[in-house]
C-alpha cells in the first residue's frame, strides 16, 4: 500500500478510448425490426431517437453454449500459470486507490440480546472496503449479471463477480453459470460503478458460451468455470494473470478477495479486502480448495482471489463459498471458512479458453 502507483507510459490511442466510449444497443428478435424515427415533439431538446421493437424482442444478446469439458480429453502443457497484461496506457496500483469508508450495517439481535451476524462469511468486523475501480488490475474485476430464461422475458436471475483472465476470458465460479438452462444470458460489466461501467459504455460485453470440467462441481474445489465475451475487451483494459496456488504458501497474508457482494453498497461498487492468509487447502484431484478467513458474501462469488509478484497480479483462486463444520469429537476438526476454487484445474481450465477461443 506504501509502494507509488505506476503511472502509464502511452496515452491511449484514438481507436481503443472511442471503443470504449460507443454506447453498443444489441438487440435480440425473431422479427425484423423498425428503423430509427426521430422524436420531433415539445419534449426533445436535443437529437432524440426512437426504435420501434416488435413483441419478443429483448436487448442484449443471448449465450450460444455451456459445456463440461472432460479433462482427460485436453492435453494442455505444463505451464502453472497464465501470464497477465497490462496496457501501456493503464495506471497500475499495487492496492486499491480511493477507498471508500468501510459501509456500516445497522447491528442484528436476538430476542434476548444476543448479537448475530446476519451473513454467513463475515468474521467480525467486515473488513472489507469499497474501491474507485480505474487503475489496472482493479478495473479487471466485474459483475457478472445472469439470466436462466432468456426467452422468458424480464430482468436478471442474479449476479456474481468475475475476472479478465485474457482478451475475452473472464475467470467466475461455476455456480455463476446458468448450467441447462434451455435459453440464457450472461453480461458481464468490469469496473461496474453505480449502474454502468466506470470506463465507458464500451466497456462491457455479453457473453456468447462458457466452459467448465467435467467433475463435480457440488465440491467447491472444481467450482469454476471460464466465459467466452463476443467483444476481446480484455485488450482494452488489461487482464489478471492465474497461478497454481503452493501450500508453503499458507499463513502468508498476501491475498485479496475482491467483489460485488450485495452486503456492500448494495453489489453497485466493488469491495476489495487485503492482507488475507490462506489457513489450509484441500485438494480432490489437482483442483484446490483455499481455505481462508477473507469476508464473503452473496455476490462475491466468482471474484478473484489475487496477489502479486512484483507489479504482475495473479488470480490462485475464485470465491466459492464457505463452510461451517462443528460437533466433531472433541473439536478436532471443528472449520469455519470460506472457500476458494483453485489448483491447476484452473489454470488449466485458463489455458483451455487461451487455446480454443479467439
Amino acid at each position: 500500500a506504501a509502494m507509488p502507483d505506476l503511472p502509464a507510459t502511452e496515452k491511449m490511442p484514438p481507436a481503443v478510448a472511442e471503443s470504449l466510449a460507443t454506447h453498443r444497443l444489441y438487440i435480440n428478435s425473431d422479427k425484423e425490426v423498425s428503423s430509427l424515427k426521430s422524436v420531433k415533439d415539445s419534449a426533445a431538446t436535443h437529437r432524440e431517437y426512437s426504435l420501434e421493437l416488435p413483441a419478443g424482442a429483448r436487448i442484449g444478446r443471448p449465450g450460444l453454449s455451456g459445456e463440461r469439458l472432460v479433462r482427460k480429453a485436453h492435453k494442455l502443457p505444463e505451464v502453472g500459470q497464465t501470464e497477465g497484461m497490462r496496457p501501456a496506457w493503464a495506471p497500475l496500483s499495487l492496492q486499491a486507490r480511493n477507498a471508500a469508508p468501510a459501509f456500516e450495517r445497522q447491528p442484528m439481535q436476538r430476542i434476548k440480546g444476543q448479537r448475530m451476524e446476519p451473513f454467513y462469511g463475515v468474521y467480525s468486523p467486515d473488513d472489507r472496503r469499497v474501491y474507485y475501480p480505474n487503475a489496472y488490475p482493479w478495473r479487471c474485476v466485474g459483475r457478472i449479471f445472469t439470466w436462466n430464461n432468456w426467452a422468458g422475458g424480464g430482468g436478471w436471475t442474479w449476479s456474481g463477480s468475475g475476472v479478465l483472465v485474457g482478451p475475452r476470458h473472464v475467470l467466475t465460479a461455476g455456480h455463476v453459470c446458468p448450467w441447462n438452462a434451455p435459453s440464457w444470458a450472461m453480461q458481464f460489466v468490469p469496473a461496474y460503478w453505480d449502474g454502468a461501467p466506470l470506463l465507458g459504455a464500451g466497456a462491457q460485453s455479453w457473453t456468447s458460451d462458457y466452459r467448465g470440467w467435467n467433475t463435480n462441481d457440488t465440491v467447491a474445489a472444481h467450482d469454476m468455470a471460464v466465459m467466452r465475451l463476443y467483444e476481446p475487451i480484455g485488450n482494452s483494459l488489461g487482464w489478471m494473470g492465474t497461478k497454481v496456488y503452493d501450500s508453503s504458501w499458507n499463513n502468508g497474508n498476501y491475498w485479496t478477495l475482491a467483489g460485488y457482494p450485495g452486503a456492500i453498497a448494495g453489489a453497485q461498487r466493488p469491495s476489495y479486502q487485503s492482507g488475507i492468509p490462506v489457513l489450509d487447502t484441500d485438494g480432490d484431484g489437482d483442483a484446490q480448495e483455499l481455505e481462508h478467513h477473507g469476508d464473503a458474501t452473496p455476490g462475491d462469488s466468482g471474484g478473484p482471489f489475487f496477489g502479486f509478484w512484483g507489479a504482475s497480479p495473479y488470480a490462485v483462486g475464485a470465491t466459492s463459498g464457505g463452510e461451517a463444520i462443528s460437533g466433531t469429537p472433541f473439536g478436532w476438526w471443528d472449520e469455519d471458512n470460506n472457500i476458494e476454487a483453485g489448483g491447476r484445474a484452473m489454470v488449466d481450465l485458463v489455458t483451455w479458453a487461451h487455446a480454443n477461443w479467439t
